[in-house]
């Protein structure tokens, strides 16, 4: 009985630790899900569609569930929503895929036969659910999909003499089918049975009255058929469409539905109600654009809107549902600082959504409107250095230190007179790099600087320093910047189509480390191609991406000696690399997340959209959390995060700590002891109590190791205490620990 209550203490203090471990291999993702492009109403819920998954409010709980990949969506962008007959619902996206998500079994089930066409056009746009039938607009006509066997009946894809693969933007059905198409209005003409041919379809556009080819929805209300057009909205009337005088019938219409004796209308940022012969403004402005309007059975009106969520209305007051996330879905660059928590820049100067941040307690976003200290909000790239001092780096604007959250000081030419902007601007400064040397000087890259002072040291001391390119005073489009264990600065060429430039990796180091001051590698020193990337590992080695692969100066102090290519990645447009505390590269490419082991040899891992549930094969920006094995991976559709094994190790041996302890085996599945608390390369050996060798083995060089509960003969150890013995190579280190196995 006593050793059963200190199985279960022990238990109890380890939880913490178990938990957070059992998550190697876990994914999850993070999205701006406020882009809403469909949305469907219950009598329990709100669904929406997004850019960036799909969310369900609930009125009881008033809270939010989100669903990306990670939760069973097979794509992100999701532009079509309805519940069938039985509570299930039908998810539509960008690519074909259709998912159809049953919420009281949560499984899932997917429809990937137009995702899988050979049509060039695949988006679905709308979907129509009549009994149990499913009337599916997309991008090339109208498919029947029948809900209770998820089998296909008919595709329309021939609407009379509009063309085959036509845009069907939504279906109206009464007693007959009709089609809002791109070039007008299709209808099944009476009293035939095949719809396939174009010959059974009439067709309506402009020279039948309509005010525009693109009809977005059609509704019949009070027995007359209404479009909505871009141009406005009209009715038909003795086989001719017309449009009524006013400014509603000129306006952009985005979509109608009827409710009582009312017509909804909703053009782009407006909704008007149409009673009686009368139209009143409902509401004028939502803030951001409206896509779609949902049928309710409440008093409330719910919209889709493609910046704010879904506006919903009671009279004219508005309120917004969205769950709390990022500004928008780019991750062009993100950073990692001393405390774990994650930052994200947005941008250039055509994305001006300011900068974000993530941390245990959810997204932070900062705009200027709130932080005019930040002057604009095009920030494009991030870094965090020493101190737990993060550096955003501003597409015109300068660079902003940010020092424990707070938003201290942004240098720009207003304070800093040497800091000049391009040649045309003296205050337009692009910042595209920051690096921190062995002195914890702050060295920062200013892109296409107008008087070529390229390179600024911001000292310890607050002074600052600035120097031009002494290779080529006149090399200042320069993109990136990273400093070895020399102190040697190296700074790769911007890709640029306006101004022809030689392509390559400068390098500067002022103390004497390298063979000269300044150097420059080319594709004569063995580079294979322009450079896009560049990072130092931990053996301090300099790792630059291209655009055709990745190569290595191996000996960062004679850079022009020796520069090798890496095979795994060739052919690879490399965009970004991040080095985890074992050494392993982390290289993001437009075809996904390539691993590959510290010398670059063999592949570890590659993750993309096919096998993993990563947000897009583009991958933008990588950044590793060594304290906690977390990789971040960045797109322009979402963040996604891995737990890995790629945990720093110890610089030497404390403690080391075993979960889960006991250790069942059941032979059910295969048991895994963690042990925690390794230093680099350790060793292990489990003992038994008598002192006999179990098994032993090396770990994989971080600071966690596994074993499996098998001997050195493969076999399960029968139930009892172990001790386990962790070393390093020479055995001057060493740490023990004990653990109960019970072999059930």
């Amino acid at each position: 009985m006593i050793y059963q209550k200190s199985i279960f203490v022990l238990i109890v203090l380890l939880a913490f630790n178990l938990c957070a471990f059992s998550q190697v291999g876990k994914w999850q993702n993070f999205t701006n899900m406020k882009f809403v492009n469909k949305i469907a109403v219950t009598d329990n819920g709100i669904w929406a569609g997004t850019s960036g998954g799909v969310f369900y409010y609930s009125y009881k709980d008033k809270t939010y569930q989100q669903f990306t990949t990670t939760e069973g969506l097979k794509s992100i962008n999701v532009t079509a929503v309805a519940v069938d007959h039985v509570g299930r619902v039908w998810f539509g996206s960008v690519n074909g895929n259709i998912d159809v998500y049953d919420p009281s079994t949560k499984s899932w089930n997917y429809i990937v036969a137009i995702a899988n066409s050979e049509k060039t056009k695949k988006r679905i746009n709308d979907f129509l659910v009549k009994d149990t039938v499913v009337y599916v607009s997309t991008d090339f006509g109208v498919s029947i999909i029948y809900s209770t066997s998820l089998t296909f009946g008919d595709t329309y894809n021939k609407l009379g003499s509009f063309g085959a693969d036509l845009k069907a933007n939504s279906v109206f059905l009464d007693d007959t089918l009709w089609v809002a198409t791109e070039k007008g209005i299709a209808v099944q003409k009476d009293g035939l049975s095949n719809y396939l041919t174009p010959d059974s379809w009439r067709n309506f556009s402009t020279l039948q009255g309509l005010p525009a080819q693109n009809v977005t929805s059609l509704i019949r209300y009070k027995d007359t058929l209404y479009a909505a057009t871009p141009a406005g909205l009209a009715i038909l009337k003795d086989s001719i469409f017309t449009r009524k005088s006013g400014p509603l019938f000129s306006a952009n219409v985005i979509d109608m539905i009827s409710k009582g004796d009312s017509l909804i209308i909703a053009t782009q940022y407006a909704v008007h109600i149409y009673y009686e012969g009368t139209f009143t403004l409902q509401y004028a402005d939502f803030g951001g654009q409206i896509t779609d309007i949902a049928k309710s059975n409440s008093s409330k009106n719910y919209f889709a809107s493609s910046t704010i969520g879904v506006p919903t209305l009671v009279g004219s007051k508005i309120s917004l549902l969205a769950p709390a996330g990022p500004t928008t879905n780019l991750f062009p660059s993100i950073t990692i600082d001393g405390n774990g928590k994650l930052w994200s820049a947005s941008g250039k100067d055509v994305v001006n959504q300011g900068f974000y941040r993530l941390d245990e307690s959810g997204w932070k976003n900062y705009l200027v409107n709130e932080y005019p200290i930040m002057g604009a909000n095009a920030y494009h790239k991030t870094i965090a250095t020493s101190d737990n001092t993060v550096w955003m780096l501003g597409w015109g604007y300068g660079i902003l230190k940010i020092k424990d959250d707070s938003l201290v000081i942004r240098y720009s030419n207003a304070n800093v007179d040497s800091l000049v902007g391009i040649p045309n601007d003296k205050n337009f400064i692009v910042i595209s790099g920051v690096a921190e040397d062995s002195k914890k000087n702050i060295w920062i890259l200013n892109r296409d600087a107008g008087n070529e002072k390229i390179l600024g040291k911001l000292s310890t001391d607050g002074k600052w320093a600035f120097y031009q390119n002494g290779f080529n005073s006149k090399a200042v489009l320069l993109d990136d910047i990273v400093i070895d264990k020399y102190d040697t600065k190296w700074l790769i060429t911007a890709l640029s189509t306006q101004t022809p430039i030689t392509q390559g990796v400068y390098y500067f180091n002022e103390t004497g480390a390298t063979s000269k001051t300044w150097g420059f590698l080319t594709s004569s020193n063995g580079l294979n191609g322009p450079p896009t990337s560049i990072a130092v590992d931990l053996r301090g080695e300099i790792w630059v991406g291209t655009n055709l692969g990745v190569n290595v100066v191996v000996n960062p102090t004679q850079p022009e000696q020796r520069v090798t290519s890496i095979f795994a990645v060739r052919q690879q447009y490399i965009n970004c690399i991040a080095v985890d505390g074992l050494n392993n590269k982390w290289i993001g490419t437009r075809n996904g997340v390539w691993v590959l082991s510290p010398d670059g040899s063999s592949l570890i891992a590659h993750y993309n959209t096919r096998n993993s549930p990563v947000l897009s094969d583009d991958i933008k920006s990588i950044a590793i959390n060594d304290k906690n094995g977390l990789v971040y991976i960045g797109t322009d559709n979402g963040l996604s995060s891995l737990y890995t094994m790629s945990i720093k190790p110890l610089d030497s041996f404390e403690k080391i700590e075993l979960y889960p302890n006991p250790l069942y085996i059941d032979n059910s599945k295969e048991p895994k002891l963690t042990i925690d608390g390794l230093i680099k390369n350790s060793y292990i050996k489990i003992l038994s109590v008598d002192g006999n060798l179990v098994t032993e083995f090396s770990t994989p060089g971080g600071r966690t190791a596994f074993w499996n509960g098998r001997d050195k003969n493969s076999n399960f150890v029968s139930s009892g205490i172990y001790f386990i013995i962790a070393y390093n190579e020479d055995g001057e280190q060493l740490a023990t620990g004990k653990v109960a196995v019970i072999n059930r």
